[in-house]
């Protein structure tokens, strides 16, 4: 709109004119879908950093673990409203000036440690990774939307941290602030990451060793199995052999104590898959196991569960003295 006046001084004619300001309103319309961490498993000490990029979560530093669940990162949404004719946000040199950061956070998850803005249908320029983001979004060619990613890395508290009980879905919050570029920006919107935490799940040591004692082999006749029950530990005979009932060296199942949040259940793996091997120089004895959980455990209320392995050996007249033994790596993971 032009205003005009007219006036005459001297014989001059003198013209003014003034034109009214055309003006640009950026808003952060939504960030949808917020951030989502699924399921990890913290550290048994210091804190682990996940990296959630794209649907993707890895852990960049410390001993904790990802375990499952849905992962999303957040899509910001800009929108520039202008007003006059022609729409000013369609005039170059008018953009949007987007600030990120962290807020609170809940439990175990602390603020966030990095953000990293990529483009979505926005041209972003400035500072797009760090604990702060301030950024310039452009390419708006009219009234209407541009829109940018936002991946984030999370640390959180390990175990030796935490307090009971203090597990469980917990979350991170940040805002998305947006001005018009240069003013710095103090309004927007905020937004909740997600994530649920658990205890790290470990083997406690020291581990007790299958054991089979001492045994005493007949000079003749026929083979005898020697058997640790899994459950008790008790050992048994059958066939031809002679058990010596002293006390040293003991004889008794494997158990391995497994720790971790109360109430869930957990994968559990043996190598070898099948009969262990225990030698004695170049002799052998092939121990067939047996196993209080061959593929699974849950464990009880205050997060503890024992796993038992014993196993059957068949020793003949012929079996060479001495002290055999060998090894079995046990592996445990949340489900």
């Amino acid at each position: 709109m032009t205003a005009r006046t007219l006036a005459r001084a001297g014989g001059i004619l003198l013209a003014c004119s003034a034109t009214a300001a055309w003006s640009q309103t950026y808003t952060v319309n939504s960030i949808n879908p917020i951030t989502a961490f699924g399921e990890v498993a913290a550290a048994a000490t210091g804190d682990t950093i996940f990296f959630q990029n794209n649907t993707t979560v890895t852990a960049v530093s410390g001993s904790g673990a990802r375990i499952k669940g849905t992962v999303r990162r957040a899509t910001v949404t800009i929108r520039c409203a202008g007003s006059g004719s022609p729409n000013t946000c369609s005039i170059a040199g008018n953009n949007a000036r987007v600030r990120v950061g962290s807020l609170s956070s809940t439990g175990r998850a602390r603020a966030f440690s990095e953000f990293i803005a990529t483009p979505g249908t926005g041209v972003l320029t400035g500072t797009l990774t760090g604990s702060t983001l301030d950024f310039v979004v452009s390419g708006f060619t009219g009234t209407g939307n541009k829109t940018f990613f936002l991946d984030t890395k999370l640390p959180i508290k390990g175990d030796n941290e935490g307090v009971p009980g203090d597990t469980g879905a917990e979350t991170s919050t940040y805002y998305v602030y947006v001005a018009k570029d240069p003013t710095t920006p103090t309004t927007g919107l905020t937004a909740a990451a997600t994530i649920t935490i658990r205890r790290s799940l470990y083997i406690q040591l020291p581990l007790i060793p299958l054991r089979f004692g001492s045994l005493v082999r007949q000079p003749s006749g026929t083979s005898a199995q020697v058997t640790i029950n899994q459950t008790t530990g008790a050992r048994t005979q059958t066939g031809n052999v002679n058990l010596i009932a002293a006390p040293l060296p003991a004889f008794g199942r494997a158990q391995i104590t497994v720790k971790g949040e109360p109430s869930t259940t957990f994968a559990v793996s043996y190598s070898p898959t099948g009969n262990i091997v225990m030698s004695n120089g170049a002799n052998n004895l092939s121990i067939t196991t047996l196993k209080t959980n061959s593929s699974s455990g849950t464990l009880d209320g205050t997060g503890t569960l024992t796993l038992g392995v014993g196993g059957t050996i068949t020793v003949t007249a012929s079996t060479p003295r001495g002290e055999y033994s060998g090894n079995l790596t046990v592996t445990v993971t949340y489900n």
